[in-house]
């Protein structure tokens, strides 16, 4: 015998269960959104009660600056696996400062998904939240010396590099005024060096780094900075014994809106490049060679991974997400660099400064903050399973 089943009561299953799966969908995109926080504190927050529910060994690192409302500030490390592993995944947060709310959400939400009970045999997974944390904490991209931490990781014994374009032009990158005639020179200036001498040039000239000018931008400091001092010591004592570790850097702010770039400061032809893109494939780019929204840079923290580990086989990255528009990225910096070093925080613009400096790094729109924690999740999921 047979039964028929009318059409329209199969039809109505259909949209249940359809409806049931968006409804699903829109729930864990809810409970996602969580993971983001507004301040330093709350993302610590989060991150500490994730690292403790994850089981985590977690180790805590005071900055001898304080935050806005003179809070301490931490750089937060968590161990999950042996903590003499071979292999060691490390996920790094905040390098720049305002740059951590993205990268912080990632590592809290990853705690959260059970990252921990997908290590391989004989991998650890290591954790380092606010590696800037002053920054963070202040909304600023560079830390509390005014150092921007990717050009801090060079040889602090050698002659720093030159940069002559800088020279030329910073007045206009780090201007004592904001005033209309002000931002008309400088913006004059900008444009004929870079009609001149070409985008590129213009480009490494602004952020290449420079150590002439300590109240200015992009500048990498003339010693070691307590981050830098800080991540020495995590990698000696938990990175020490390992032969291989992969690094992934979250940053945010070059690229197009909510697109993700694995960035390596290796060129094409070499091994660790080789590596990335074998478990990348095409997301990753190469500042050396070329074709990276990132220009390449010589003291970077990747880079620095590889002199405190010689012995390792070291494969580090940046994991890149786009914001805005470059002169948007850029015209924010400056204004937040002249509100610290020649405005005031009770400046009347000064509330207006800081919210466009952390919208250029950190987007407030639910779509971007799907789009990275979803490109997040997968470079991750993407990096272990190579690693088993």
């Amino acid at each position: 015998m047979k039964i028929r089943i009318p059409v329209i009561f199969i039809a109505l299953l259909l949209v249940s269960a359809s409806s049931a799966v968006r409804a699903g969908k829109e729930q864990t995109g809810t409970e996602a959104m969580q993971y983001f926080s507004a301040n330093y504190l709350e993302a610590r927050q989060k991150f500490l009660d994730a690292s403790h529910a994850a089981g985590a060994d977690l180790e805590h690192f005071q900055n001898p600056h304080t935050g806005p409302q003179g809070e301490p500030l931490f750089t937060d490390v968590a161990l999950l696996g042996p903590r003499d592993a071979n292999t060691i995944l490390v996920l790094s947060s905040a390098t720049h400062g305002v740059e951590g709310f993205t990268g912080s959400a990632i590592q809290t939400g990853l705690l959260q998904e059970g990252i921990g009970s997908h290590l391989a045999a004989d991998t650890g997974l290591l954790l380092i939240h606010a590696i800037n944390p002053c920054g963070f904490a202040h909304l600023r991209r560079v830390n509390e010396d005014n150092v921007d931490l990717n050009r801090n990781f060079g040889d602090h014994t050698k002659p720093y590099p030159a940069n002559p374009g800088y020279e030329v032009l910073a007045d206009a990158i780090s201007p004592a005024s904001l005033s209309i005639w002000a931002n008309a020179r400088s913006t004059m200036k900008l444009f004929w060096y870079g009609l001149t001498n070409g985008r590129d040039a213009l480009k490494q000239a602004i952020s290449g780094g420079q150590y002439i000018h300590p109240q200015g931008l992009f500048y990498g400091g003339r010693q070691e900075a307590w981050s830098n001092k800080t991540i020495r010591a995590i990698a000696g004592k938990y990175l020490g014994s390992a032969k291989r570790v992969v690094i992934i850097d979250f940053h945010t702010g070059l690229g197009p809106y909510g697109n993700a770039e694995v960035i390596m400061n290796e060129p094409e032809q070499s091994s660790a490049y080789r590596r990335a893109v074998t478990w990348w494939g095409d997301r990753v780019r190469s500042s050396v060679s070329g074709g990276s929204v990132s220009i390449h840079l010589e003291a970077t923290l990747k880079l620095g991974f590889s002199t405190m580990l010689p012995d390792a086989e070291i494969t580090a990255v940046s994991l890149e997400f786009g914001t805005v528009e470059p002169k948007q990225v850029f015209l924010a910096l400056r204004a937040e660099n002249w509100l610290h070093h020649h405005g005031s925080p009770d400046h009347p613009r000064a509330k207006e400064i800081k919210e466009d400096l952390l919208r250029a790094f950190y987007p407030d729109q639910d779509d971007w903050r799907m789009q990275v924690l979803e490109h997040g999740r997968t470079v991750v999921e993407q990096v272990q399973q190579q690693l088993q």
